[in-house]
């Protein structure tokens, strides 16, 4: 035991030798950075350090730029918004209305079906089967669809449109009229063509715009390019991809309705497709130097640097010079709170977003903002490639980390989650004030937008909604989505104000086109086939008439209807009379007329593509995420009726106001002005049964809500009609005021200063009966494009209105302020005759007579009727036994033969007779036995015995 208690002291005394040397030589050993390389290399790392920095910034800045003005993320964007509304076109299994042809055949029959199991009861559901037979007109519109254009937008807006037959009613070169009035919109442009590529507002135009140089929505599709041999090439490019099309399609034309509806950024032929969607599809590698920066930031731990260098540069505002949405220039140094308006989408795309007019807005602007915050999440989603963390691993990972202070050192994976999180809530922070300033953007500036441009700006919101979606579905804002971009009722409410107010600048520029003569009909096709087919209907009473082109819901059928009343048929102006030579051999009494002119097709054909426009603006709203009301019963599709309906008020409002100056209207004018409202009313039952056949065919009027919403139709259509019967009504005033003036001032300047003492009668009518006639029958002569009652209520107005002036004229009293100046003058003009004697009121009767002639050669019934009074009149005052008649026992007898006579009258007559006295008993005037001829005493006799029984 003890020889090993001493081996243990020497192994004690070994080892703390042995420690003491260690520390010895540790004391004396050099450290790195003692070291020649050490102290150099202290040196250099601050610089290598510096420069590491200095090149990720580098990097990032360049990343930067390329993303914001070299236009990446917008190229990126707008290739995803074109995928997005593609697909949304087609629909799923493409069956959308831009999908296979069979989905309209399909969504067609389904319509018949909707609108045979509908009341027939209603006009609106027995107008949609009129003009419409689905093995005939259902073909023929899928047929054209399918060979105009593929699937896609362009098939979308062409089907949309065919769906409520346009196609079917009107020529398909016709102007569509939705843009008449957008220069009085322009806000300082003078050409709405120049703003952008897709020839917005132009008619089949092929006139590329100025401010982008692009290709989009061209509709000529190649002579006027602004990119040279670069858009020749796209659009050859184009041609080979579109489903086999051989180089002939270089020269297709877009139609009308896919530039009118199509925002030009969704044309599926764009010359930058290709590039757009390399961008799209490259960003998770184009993002590399933003996670190269990361890494080195995060390497020399300076992440809180890059984190703050990274969210200044790239989730930035900047100030602008006016308001968000207003479109005009603000002072906000005036501003009472001193607040500065700031724009995160200036700061995105680099733009003020405030400045530039409203054409500019929606032709430019607002698609490169789309463009711009999809691509800015499409970004930001490829940044979340590798850096994806699921919200319980987070949760645990953090619970964990506060859990023990012994895992510190194991924080770092933790941390870079949470740096990560922090991103991804400064990005959706970020892209939820770009989505929700864009939404008021457009709000602010759909108070100044077109009708078509609201429906183009839908449909771009509803493909712009889509593409956030897909491009970036994980981001927490897409729960928010709706309520940003989702427009509240006020904007639908917007688009009727604009459909009412570009109705109304439509309709009176057509009217002050129109040289308001009577349309001539056209002739009858010589088209065998056409004749044939017809012929085969015929046989099938059940089968229903196919419209007439450019004359359709009836209008075809509204023709003059020849009058036997007049002496000879109205001459129309540019009409000859030299037979059939002009004429191809046919006679002019085989030409025939409508009663309208050529304005009122132009005006519901306007008032139809307005409608179509109206109903697509709405259906992008309901893509959206709008929510309509459900106290119309009929949801979006009510808010299109009511479109019809407040367009056809103000269209028959302007009809009838087009003219400055109503008083200087001629009858003629007038008169065709009345007959056009008439034609628009006729026109509206056919026009509203295509709309309600449109909205069954796009599925805007569900099954459950099928009989409300035909219920409302009938409604609105009675709302349509009352407007046109109120403007009738005003028209049909209009028209007797300009008659009776005229009747007027004709009265007034023949009977000026006439001689009623004639001491002798006339064989033929006095000079102003004849003038009065002519009138009367050159104006009967220009009713002809009214409705027989319309004709004969002004034949008796006119008529009673020439009665009413002479029985004035006749039997008014003397006013004794008259008698003594002389040159009193009365309310219509004329002073009452102040003396008449017996050949007077003869030759008076005369005029009578030829007036009651003239009245029973119109063929009106009863209208010499209105001349009752008068004859009365004059008749009794020639009556021999006028003065036994006028005693009071004879009251019975007088009235049984004169019913008409007023005593107050006869009274008046008698104070202006002039009795004949001695001269005339010299002469042998008084000697006439067909008459009655009283002496002074004999009228102051008859006068004293009326005034007893007055």
């Amino acid at each position: 035991d003890d020889d090993d208690d001493d081996d243990e002291d020497d192994d004690g005394e070994d080892g703390g030798g042995r420690r003491k040397k260690k520390e010895k030589g540790a004391a004396d050993m050099l450290s790195l950075e003692e070291t020649p390389f050490g102290s150099r290399a202290m040196q250099m790392l601050p610089k290598i350090e510096n420069e590491v920095l200095m090149g990720a910034r580098r990097g990032l800045n360049r990343w930067f730029l390329s993303i914001r003005s070299g236009g990446d993320g917008a190229k990126a964007g707008r290739a995803a918004l074109l995928r997005c509304a593609q697909s949304m076109a087609i629909g799923p299994g493409q069956l959308g209305l831009g999908g296979k042809i069979q989905s309209y055949y399909w969504r067609a029959k389904n319509a018949d079906n909707l609108i045979s199991r509908v009341s027939q009861a209603g006009r609106v559901a027995r107008a949609a089967r009129l003009g419409y037979w689905f093995e005939r007109d259902c073909k023929k519109e899928a047929e054209r669809v399918e060979g105009l254009c593929v699937m896609g937008m362009e098939r979308r807006a062409e089907a949309f449109s065919s769906a409520f037959g346009w196609y079917r009613c009107w020529d398909e070169s016709a102007p569509l009229g939705i843009d008449i009035s957008q220069k009085q919109k322009q806000g300082g442009s003078s050409d709405s063509n120049s703003l952008s590529g897709s020839g917005h507002g132009s008619v089949g135009g092929g006139g590329a715009g100025g401010l982008r140089g692009s290709f989009h929505g061209r509709a000529g599709g190649g002579s006027a390019s602004s990119l040279g041999f670069r858009a020749g090439g796209g659009s050859v490019a184009s041609s080979t991809m579109r489903g086999g099309r051989s180089q002939k399609s270089r020269t297709h034309t877009r139609g009308q309705w896919a530039t009118v509806l199509t925002p030009s950024i969704l044309f599926e032929d764009a010359p930058t497709r290709k590039e757009d969607a390399q961008k799209l599809f490259g960003l998770p590698e184009a993002v590399h130097p933003v996670r190269r920066a990361e890494a080195a930031f995060k390497l020399l731990g300076r992440e809180d640097e890059f984190r703050q260098y990274y969210e200044q540069n790239r989730f930035g505002d900047m100030k602008i010079s006016g308001t968000a949405g207003g479109g005009n220039k603000v002072d906000h140094a005036n501003d009472e709170d001193g607040k500065e308006m700031r724009s995160s989408l200036s700061s995105l795309t680099g733009d003020d977003v405030s400045l530039g007019t409203h054409r500019i807005f929606f032709a430019k602007s607002l698609p490169h903002l789309c463009a711009s915050v999809v691509g800015f999440s499409a970004v930001e989603a490829a940044l979340e490639l590798g850096n994806f963390a699921d919200e319980d691993e987070m949760e645990a990972e953090g619970g964990a980390a506060a859990a023990g202070a012994a895992q510190e050192e194991n924080g770092a994976v933790p941390a870079a989650t949470n740096a990560s999180s922090s991103f991804r809530e400064s990005s959706a922070r970020y892209e939820r004030a770009l989505v929700n300033e864009l939404g008021h953007l457009l709000r602010g500036r759909a108070i100044g937008a077109t009708l078509s441009e609201m429906a183009r700006a839908a449909s771009l919101m509803a493909a712009f909604r889509s593409g956030l979606k897909i491009v970036h579905p994980s981001s927490t804002t897409r729960r928010s989505d709706k309520e940003l971009l989702a427009m509240d009722v006020d904007i639908i409410m917007t688009g009727l104000k604009v459909a009412q107010e570009e109705q109304l600048e439509a309709t009176k520029q057509l009217v002050q086109d129109d040289r308001m003569e009577p349309m001539r009909k056209p002739t009858a096709t010589t088209d065998f086939r056409k004749k044939r087919n017809k012929a085969k209907e015929a046989e099938n009473s059940n089968i229903p008439e196919e419209e007439t082109i450019n004359f359709p819901y009836g209008l075809s059928g509204l023709i003059q209807e020849d009058s036997d009343s007049l002496e000879s048929a109205p001459k129309k102006r540019g009409s000859t009379n030299f037979g059939g030579f002009y004429g191809g051999g046919s006679n002019s009494s085989d030409v025939q007329f409508h009663s309208f002119s050529s304005s009122v097709p132009q005006i519901v054909r306007s008032i139809h593509a307005r409608a179509i426009c109206f109903a697509a603006f709405a259906l992008s709203q309901e893509e959206l995420g709008q929510v309509f009301t459900e106290k119309k019963g009929g949801g979006s599709a009510a808010y299109v009726l009511d479109c019809v309906d407040s367009c056809v008020a103000v269209a028959a409002v302007g009809m009838k106001d087009s003219f400055e100056h109503l008083d200087e209207l001629t009858v003629e004018q007038a008169v065709q002005i009345t007959a056009n409202i008439n034609a628009l009313q006729a026109s509206l039952p056919g026009l509203f049964g295509t709309i309600m056949r449109g909205l069954c065919h796009v599925g805007m009027i569900h099954s459950d809500k099928l009989e409300d919403t035909f219920q409302y139709a009938d409604s609105a259509l009675k709302g349509a009609d009352k407007s046109c019967d109120a403007e009738v009504g005003s028209m049909y005033s209009l028209v007797y005021e300009i008659c009776r003036n005229k009747i007027d001032m004709l009265i007034n300047f023949s009977l000026e200063n006439f001689q009623w003492v004639s001491k002798s009668s006339r064989d033929m009518p006095n000079a102003y009966c004849e003038s009065l006639i002519e009138y009367m029958r050159a104006t009967f002569k220009h009713l002809q494009p009214m409705d027989e009652g319309s004709r004969a209520g002004l034949h008796f107005s006119c008529c009673g209105h020439v009665a009413e002036r002479l029985v004035k004229l006749l039997s008014d009293p003397i006013e004794p302020k008259e008698v003594s100046s002389g040159d009193a003058e009365p309310s219509d003009g004329l002073a009452p005759i102040h003396k008449i004697d017996a050949y007077g009121i003869k030759n008076m009767s005369l005029d009578v007579m030829e007036f009651e002639k003239f009245a029973e050669g119109t063929s009106v019934p009863q209208l010499s009727e209105c001349f009752n009074e008068l004859k009365g009149l004059c008749t009794a005052m020639l009556d021999k036994d006028l003065p036994l008649l006028l005693l009071p026992e004879n009251e019975n007898q007088r009235r049984r033969k004169y019913p008409f006579l007023s005593l107050d009258k006869v009274y008046n007559i008698l104070e202006k007779y002039v009795g004949f006295g001695l001269s005339d008993k010299i002469m042998g005037s008084q000697n006439r036995n067909d008459m009655l001829m009283m002496e002074r005493k004999d009228v102051l006799h008859l006068v004293k015995v009326v005034k007893m029984q007055m």
